[in-house]
């Protein structure tokens, strides 16, 4: 026997309510190193164990614009709106969060979610950080075409604003913009002190029972015991070489002018069908 269509009603509104309601998902691992310290290859090998990872290169493949405003405001207010972080990472039904910018925010979300584990990561000196994010994520804006985005589109537009914000935080409060002609080699000698200073507090702040310092090169073995997981059967991962960080970059630019020059295309056909009924139907008339 069919059901009534009001039990159809009921049972559809509960599935779409089901699909779109947030997860409530908890944060079980904080990341609290910099970016270019092996946080993509940290984002991989947890997703390999079962966490979905929150991570910088997920705001731009999700062009999540509201994430960006959280973060921007979050910030330049020293992480204090805690709810408004979980609220973000629990409607995403996110479990784990790395890189840039969460990781300025560690302590707090340590404090928020007492359960969690911390992971750190860091490069073998604080020069070859450098090296590699003076090179990539400090300058991406600058480069073709991001360089004309970040002035002229929206989310790109936010998303610069986030970024002097999350720079100037880690210079400890100084006001910069990644636009800047002597961004960044001219506060070269602060950024490194910012990121030792940095790898030096997660030390002292985090207990020992809650911290991983994740050397990349141990594989799974230290991972996995600390989180309590088996170890994969697969390689453990090594991810986001500069290369690996540029490909990706130059990929999210194509997918957003392929989609607005695909959006552009469907406004025009649209338009033209409109135009050729609105002739049809005057041609009808003068008949």
């Amino acid at each position: 026997m069919p059901f009534p269509n009001s039990i159809r009603l009921i049972f559809a509104v509960a599935l779409v309510s089901f699909i779109t309601s947030p997860s409530n998902a908890a944060l079980e691992v904080i990341g609290s190193g910099y970016g270019r310290t092996g946080t993509d290859t940290l984002r991989e090998a947890l997703n390999e164990l079962g966490y979905k990872t929150y991570h910088m290169r997920e705001i731009m493949k999700g062009q999540l614009l509201s994430d960006i405003k959280v973060w921007h405001d979050q910030i330049e207010n020293d992480c204090s709106d805690v709810e408004a972080l979980r609220d973000m990472f629990e409607k995403g039904g996110w479990t784990a969060a790395v890189d840039l910018p969460a990781s300025l925010c560690y302590e707090r979300l340590m404090k928020a979610y007492p359960k969690a584990k911390v992971i750190h990561t860091e490069r073998k000196s604080a020069e070859q950080w450098w090296n590699s994010a003076s090179n990539s994520i400090m300058i991406v804006g600058t480069i073709f075409p991001y360089n004309i985005f970040y002035n002229r589109i929206p989310f790109f537009r936010t998303h610069k604003a986030m970024s002097d914000a999350m720079w100037s935080r880690v210079l400890g409060g100084k006001n910069v913009t990644v636009d800047d002609d002597d961004f960044p080699q001219a506060y070269k000698a602060e950024f490194l002190a910012a990121y030792e200073a940095n790898n030096a507090r997660v030390r002292k702040v985090v207990p020992r029972k809650r911290l991983l310092i994740q050397d990349h090169s141990k594989g799974w073995t230290d991972l996995c015991k600390f989180l309590g997981k088996e170890v994969p059967e697969i390689p453990y991962p090594y991810s986001n070489k500069r290369r690996d960080f540029y490909r990706f970059a130059y990929k999210m630019a194509f997918k957003f002018i392929f989609g607005a020059v695909t959006a552009i295309g469907i406004c025009i056909f649209l338009m033209y069908k409109l135009l050729q009924l609105f002739t049809k139907n005057n041609k009808i008339k003068d008949l």
